[in-house]
């Protein structure tokens, strides 16, 4: 039968053989965590770039909407005047063919002696 004691060769005052690697547990933590802090600053730097250029982008988008809302304001402005300025030609034109309708049955009714 196989027996599952312990040994009894190693004395508790006798250095195991793993000391050295007691040693590069520390520093392999040390050299894990300095990376991480390493990556964790790189990716705050690029989000503040990011964040900056996306700001910039806004503000870009921003100028050119006002830009392109002048220019459509103008453009609105120009077609009212124009559509302005044929209406009241239009007017004019039926305004002076109204007179000259009115002025004919006025005309019409004198000849048949209906004259008002």
């Amino acid at each position: 039968m196989a027996s599952n004691q312990a040994k009894t060769g190693i004395s508790l005052n006798e250095k195991s053989p793993f000391s050295t690697s007691e040693r590069q547990v520390p520093a392999a933590l040390t050299m894990m965590v300095d990376s991480m802090t390493s990556m964790v600053e790189r990716a705050k730097i690029d989000l503040e770039n990011v964040d900056q250029r996306a700001r910039a982008d806004l503000g870009n988008i921003d100028q050119r909407a006002r830009q392109d809302v002048a220019l459509l304001d103008q453009r609105a402005r120009e077609d009212i005047q124009k559509v302005d300025q044929k209406a009241r030609k239009d007017i004019a034109i039926l305004d002076k063919r109204a007179r000259e309708d009115h002025e004919l049955l006025r005309k019409v009714r004198q000849a048949k002696g209906l004259a008002s």
